[in-house]
């Protein structure tokens, strides 16, 4: 009865609003409007809530925490899916993804429908393949991954900086020596080395022999005079201008990259001019051995020492810049090399060439750890028919060239009569394919205000939805720019995925001092992604091969004009075709500097704002100043480019994407690292901090105490053998921006947190069940060598988990070869262990199942007490 005069109400209601668009000027000169409003936005809420108690949506979030979380969250997941326990959203973070993601790939290629048989395939497939990085099952296999990890390490960290920062260093080097280069030398009077001369070419300078061994270099020697202090004014100007306007970018936020910019250049100039000239006394008559002892350990100190870590990779640059540096002005030796022009003006030249491989080098060395990391982690759990047979289709042309986004989905596929195979994107999963898998990803260096200080927020990526979570109504981010068709579900797990970052979301203040030396040397497995996706599509021949021919004519100066000084005998009158192309070339590149600098991010961007936008997305050395100088996109309007990374690097758990939907039910997997067991309750009460100050919603306990004491009471303060698997509380949402009613509630739900224990300190609700016994009713048969006996387990099973690579190396005797602070002990093996084993991961599958069996977490869903999942032959309709 209640609810017949609930839509009687209704009905009324929309008949008011009828007469009101019909007829307005009349309704409003009516008495009772003021009364009848706000009685018609209550009886509005009715509906919704009657509605809401009618459809109950379900949640489940997997959290962060590498492979051992993934281990974790598929015993969870083993047992929803056997009572065939109905989940409406899929949240993931990082390694949870890994599951998550994989479940969903594996539905969609068996036609959308659950089936214990595919379910067994696809367990066993995760725990056979779950050394992810380094599989020593086989040991060829595990010697051929380490070697294509060192490769990747010394292509990435040494090879690729030493080729895209070297050719810069000639240019650098002759343009100090031109403009400041008498000043540095004057005054300095060296007796001529005892060495043999050897004319090359008419240059300048001679090529001298080394000196003989037992021979002493002189030392030379240092007059005071006019010079002197004039090299003194230089170095004072040079290092106070860099300091007043490094303040000045502190305190001007507004104008803060233009200063740092400015600092920037003048920090440069200080220090090619001043660390030479030091360099100059030191390597006097140092030994070689010494002159690379000291760069190793002054290297160390700018890159270890804590004060200087901060600003370590521009010191590391210059530092090494300067040796060149003074090895043009003072055309001396350094570690044993003589200096001459026909030697430095021909590598300049050859470098010069170097420099149009940086779009492809640049973008490969920023892009190739992310993109092994998604090879892996898509080869390791996904089906054949999405990855292909060496996991590679995932992988595409737009993972190296950020301008090259064409990628298609299965259904663009299906229109175009292609073969089904190939990679998934979200749009193929849709939005009616439960659950409804949502990616949580942090985007960084991008703020909605110009004086919000947070440059980084979550955000979503799912089948029918891209955007922030503090996304606010009315605006616009990536509809019609980027879209759930155009992400693939690889990318999307792997980009949460991203652990190690130049941009670490609410952990950057503790890695600032990295960042740039993260930068320089490539080390990151975070991505970059276009936010105007459809304007690429759309764009025609031109503009594509633009970018190339700005490359072109950018390098062109350092190779045409150094051609016509060789073509002229190498005449010192005729450097002055050197100079000009040297100075051609830096006219260049602080064009393209400023547009790295310029503003994006406005609603209504001008031809300026769009203008910088394109170059950022399609100019690599624009978008590389711009991630070296931390540039920030302000403005409603997404940045150019995406910067992602882990979602962990705001919330690890994944719950924010389900509290913002306001579910009645939400099942939290918590798989994340841990030191001890009173670590236990933090991500769930930093989470629910979180969405306090995100989402406006309160948490309590369920006798209603406060949500704090509740969880250290119920969940972490408890004594060993006691300590529970599961904590359940109570949230209440709100709405805060309505305008007649502020801080009016609009739900409540409850959440369910399930976390391993060790067999010794979990509490033992139930007696132990073999396998069979667990899966009832189910037409598959779980090996026990394979699987364990059944679901729980003993103490002395998971503490023979020792760090050693294959299975076969587990042994009790072994733990004191594994102690805790190398790579932890179960249930808190390090994620970072690339030795994972398929016993390490049956153990953390079991605890999951067993976690999800003493909570009742399937029936907390809606699952039926009575129902276990009907087998095949008896219901063939299964999906959710």
């Amino acid at each position: 009865m209640a609810d017949d005069a609930a839509i009687v109400d209704i009905i009324k209601c929309v008949a008011l609003f009828y007469k009101f668009v019909v007829a307005p000027k009349d309704f409003i000169r009516k008495e009772k409007f003021r009364i009848r409003l706000p009685r018609s936005l209550h009886k509005l809420q009715k509906l919704k809530e009657l509605f809401r108690l009618k459809v109950t949506e379900t949640g489940l979030a997997f959290s962060g925490g590498g492979i051992r979380s993934a281990a974790f969250c598929s015993g969870v997941l083993r047992r929803l899916l056997q009572r065939n326990t109905k989940i409406d959203y899929l949240s993931c973070v990082s390694g949870g993804g890994y599951t998550g993601s994989a479940y969903v790939d594996w539905k969609y290629r068996n036609k959308n429908v659950d089936d214990p048989k595919w379910h067994q395939e696809f367990f066993e497939h995760m725990r056979e393949r779950s050394g992810l990085m380094c599989n020593w099952q086989k040991p060829l296999h595990g010697v051929v991954d380490t070697l294509i990890i060192l490769l990747l390490v010394l292509f990435v960290c040494v090879l690729k900086p030493l080729i895209l920062w070297g050719p810069y260093v000639f240019p650098v080097a002759y343009g100090v020596d031109l403009f400041f280069g008498n000043l540095l030398r004057a005054e300095f009077r060296c007796p001529d080395p005892p060495t043999a001369s050897l004319p090359l070419n008419n240059t300048t300078s001679n090529y001298t022999l080394p000196v003989p061994q037992g021979i002493q270099q002189p030392r030379c020697e240092v007059e005071t005079g006019t010079k002197s202090y004039y090299r003194l004014v230089l170095f004072s100007v040079f290092a106070a201008v860099f300091v007043v306007f490094y303040i000045l970018a502190k305190q001007l936020p507004k104008y803060n990259y233009w200063l740092y910019l400015v600092s920037t250049i003048l920090g440069l100039l200080f220090g090619f001019t001043f660390i030479p000239y030091c360099i100059q006394f030191l390597f006097q008559d140092t030994p070689v051995w010494v002159q690379l002892l000291v760069l190793v350990f002054s290297l160390a100190v700018w890159i270890f020492f804590p004060v200087l870590r901060r600003r370590s990779s521009f010191v590391v640059v210059v530092y090494l810049y300067s040796y060149i540096v003074y090895w043009r002005v003072f055309k001396d030796y350094i570690f044993g090399v003589m200096y001459s022009d026909h030697l430095f003006f021909r590598l300049m030249f050859a470098f010069g060439f170097v420099l149009w491989t940086a779009p492809f080098l640049g973008s490969l060395q920023q892009r190739l750890v992310y993109l092994f990391n998604k090879w892996r982690l898509q080869r390791v759990f996904y089906t054949p028919q999405s990855v292909g047979k060496w996991g590679c289709q995932g992988v595409g042309v737009e993972d190296l060239f950020l301008a090259s986004c064409k990628c298609a989905s299965q259904t663009e596929y299906k229109h175009l009569g292609h073969d089904e195979s190939g990679p998934l994107t979200l749009g193929d999963l849709g939005p009616n394919m439960k659950p409804q898998y949502m990616s949580n990803v942090v985007v960084n260096e991008w703020s909605l205000d110009e004086d919000e200080k947070q440059r980084y927020e979550l955000l979503v990526m799912s089948p029918t939805v891209i955007e922030r979570l503090d996304r606010r109504e009315g605006q616009v981010h990536s509809e019609g720019r980027l879209e759930p068709k155009h992400v693939k579900l690889c990318a999307a797990m792997a980009t949460s995925a991203a652990a190690v970052a130049r941009n670490m979301g609410a952990y950057e203040d503790s890695t600032v001092g990295f960042k740039q030396l993260q930068v320089v040397l490539g080390l990151g497995m975070d991505s970059f992604w276009v936010s105007d996706v459809e304007s690429l599509r759309r764009r025609n021949c031109c503009w594509e091969i633009l970018p190339f021919v700005i490359e072109v004519v950018r390098v062109l100066p350092l190779v045409t004009f150094p051609l016509v000084y060789f073509l002229k005998g190498e005449r010192a009158d005729d450097e002055i075709w050197v100079a000009i192309g040297v100075l051609l070339f830096f006219i260049l590149l602080g064009v393209l500097t400023i547009f790295s600098v310029l503003r994006t991010g406005h609603e209504n961007p001008g031809s300026l704002e769009r203008l910088t936008r394109w170059f950022a997305v399609n100019v690599p050395v624009v978008r590389y100043m711009r991630q070296l100088l931390s540039v920030a996109n302000r403005g409603p309007t997404p940045p150019p480019i995406l910067l992602l990374s882990d979602g962990g690097h705001i919330e690890n758990l994944g719950i924010l994407l389900l509290l913002k939907k306001r579910l009645p039910k939400i099942v939290v997997v918590n798989g994340g690292g841990k030191t001890d067991d009173s670590d236990w309750g933090k991500d769930l009460l930093h989470a629910f901090s979180l969405a306090r100050e995100k989402l406006h919603c309160s948490f309590i306990g369920l006798d209603g105490r406060d949500v704090i004491e509740d969880i250290k009471e119920e969940f972490v303060n408890t004594a060993d053998g006691l300590k529970p698997r599961s904590y359940r509380c109570k949230v209440h949402y709100y709405e805060k921006n309505d305008i007649l009613e502020r801080g009016r509630k609009v739900g409540e739900g409850e959440i369910l947190l399930l976390a391993p224990r060790h067999p010794n300190k979990g509490i033992m609700k139930q007696e132990c069940v073999t396998w069979k016994e667990a899966l009832r009713n189910i037409d598959v048969d779980l090996e026990a060598g394979k699987w364990g006996t059944g679901p729980q387990q003993n103490a002395e099973e998971v503490d023979s988990l020792t760090c050693c690579c294959c299975d076969c190396c587990h042994r009790s005797c072994l733990q004191c070869l594994s102690p805790d602070c190398l790579c932890g002990a179960f249930p808190r093996h390090s994620k970072a262990n690339q030795f994972f084993t398929p016993r390490m991961f049956t153990a953390y599958h079991c605890e999951g199942y067993n976690a999800c069996l003493e909570a009742e977490a399937a029936e907390f869903l809606g699952a039926r007490q009575d129902v276990e999942m009907a087998s095949p032959t008896e219901d063939s309709n299964g999906a959710q």
